[in-house]
């Protein structure tokens, strides 16, 4: 099956959780809820070598790892992180095969949010302006600090860190892939 043009990088596999096969997951964001309610995960591993030996690489490229759809089972949240069942994996031995690994879901299965909510990954790429008229720079991270998420914007070698709400943050249009700001230059 060949993988969605469109995957995210949700998470990362640890150890395994029991004996029958389930996952402890990782998720990149303190919001999980989209491995929650996917009922399809891809995960990639390192493709193994041609003598089909595993294969270690420090900083592995797209060529060296292949991508595999899983059906998840089961998910829930445990403590810190997930524990999910995936289809076909049935126990710890093989379940630990997996540590390590990252986990990914087609952001075309992401569920519709609600007016005025945002996914993170959708920010990332959005031109932002000020109130003026100036061009801030570009999305290039969004960060949780507790209280509030902060759009991490750069133009050059200029960073501006924007509270993402709505106080300094009165419009977002994904479809245009615009967010204006009310922030100055010099902040």
């Amino acid at each position: 099956m060949n993988k969605p043009d469109d995957l995210i990088e949700l998470g990362r596999i640890g150890e395994p959780y029991g004996l029958k096969g389930l996952v402890n997951v990782l998720p990149s964001s303190e919001q999980p809820e989209v491995l929650l309610k996917a009922r399809q995960w891809w995960v990639s591993r390192l493709k193994p070598s041609a003598d089909g030996a595993v294969r270690k690489v420090s900083k592995p490229t797209e060529d060296d790892l292949m991508y595999e759809p899983f059906k998840i089972l089961s998910a829930k949240v445990h403590a810190d992180r997930l524990v999910a069942h995936l289809e076909g994996v049935e126990d710890r031995d093989l379940a630990a095969r997996f540590k390590g690994c990252r986990v990914y879901v087609s952001r075309s299965r992401f569920p519709t949010l609600p007016e005025g909510e945002f996914y993170w990954v959708d920010l990332v790429g959005c031109a932002v302006t000020n109130l003026q008229g100036v061009e801030l720079g570009e999305v290039t991270q969004v960060a949780d600090h507790g209280a509030h998420a902060i759009l991490q914007v750069s133009k050059g070698d200029i960073e501006h860190l924007i509270p993402f709400v709505e106080a300094y943050v009165p419009t977002v249009d994904l479809a245009a892939r615009r967010i204006l700001a009310d922030w100055q230059e010099d902040y």
